[in-house]
């Protein structure tokens, strides 16, 4: 399906831009040397047929949102809410066993109690954290992460996530202010290569799409580094046909859809919508389904 890029492997260190010290710390990509690095000039083609797969969001008559490998994995909460009550049980369990033991008065070595109050005292919160955690999932922090490739104003917002706590678990994930960068000299793409492990001895090779947004003034200095899109195995096929899918959206009149493409299968409601200024400049509301068909109808190359 996909041809094979003229964009070379990299693999060696970042060529031409840099990191705050905070994402540096927080983003385990600022700190990987790309796998490729995707042309600068946006209006060269990286020679694979465009697809959006599963990362569109939202089309409005001028802009296209697309969503983030965070998203990719929040769009089904079933198994959140599985693991949150899971969580919560086994916590409730650990706490039960920890009265239990302390209950029991001169009966029990009170070095021992001590143990059993701080080992059972700690896996209680632990799970209590876990389980809020899995809980905000489901039914509190938003799904996704959107960002708008306006091609009309050549802009590109970002909604940064602002992750929640973990040990403060009242602490929820929340989205700041949108930030507006230009498509033209702001927005540099990596693809970026990791290594995970689904078992003892069975390590994989995963793929993510990096958005690189260069603060404004620097020239080079990233100010976000967003995970873009989904995730991939074995190859990168899927991240080069996605950017290259937004590269002729915003540079040659391309489908906000190609054939065949979906939406992202998620619950919108729980996805931050931009601020109405924003979305006038967007030409207006999102279009539904039947007029994205219809747009994809015109635009389909022969």
């Amino acid at each position: 399906m996909l041809r094979e890029t003229t964009v070379a492997v990299w693999k060696s260190a970042e060529p031409e831009v840099v990191f705050t010290p905070e994402l540096f710390k927080e983003n385990a990509h600022a700190r990987r040397t790309p796998f490729r690095v995707l042309p600068p000039d946006h209006s060269v083609s990286l020679s694979v047929d465009p697809v959006a797969f599963d990362a569109v969001l939202r089309v409005h008559p001028d802009a296209l949102e697309v969503g983030t490998v965070r998203g990719e994995y929040s769009k089904d909460i079933k198994w959140s809410k599985f693991s949150a009550f899971f969580m919560w049980a086994f916590g409730i369990f650990s706490l039960a066993i920890m009265l239990l033991s302390v209950g029991r008065g001169g009966e029990v070595n009170p070095l021992y109690e001590l143990y059993i109050v701080g080992l059972f005292g700690f896996m209680s919160y632990f799970m209590l954290c876990f389980g809020s955690y899995f809980w905000r999932s489901a039914k509190v922090n938003s799904l996704d992460d959107p960002v708008m490739f306006n091609r009309k104003s050549r802009l590109v917002y970002v909604l940064p996530y602002l992750k929640g706590g973990f040990f403060k678990f009242w602490v929820s994930g929340s989205h700041g202010a949108p930030v507006s960068y230009r498509w033209d000299d702001q927005i540099r793409a990596r693809i970026y290569s990791y290594i995970y492990f689904r078992g003892a001895n069975l390590a994989s090779e995963g793929f993510e799409l990096g958005l690189l947004a260069i603060r404004e003034g620097t020239g080079n200095e990233v100010e976000h580094l967003i995970q873009l899109g989904v995730q991939s195995n074995g190859f990168d096929s899927t991240q080069l046909a996605l950017w290259e899918h937004i590269r002729q959206y915003m540079e040659e009149d391309g489908p906000p859809l190609q054939p065949g493409d979906k939406l992202r299968a998620t619950d919108l409601s729980r996805v931050p919508e931009f601020p109405p200024e924003i979305v006038a400049a967007a030409g207006g509301p999102a279009l539904d389904q039947e007029a994205i068909d219809q747009l994809v109808q015109q635009k389909a190359r022969p």
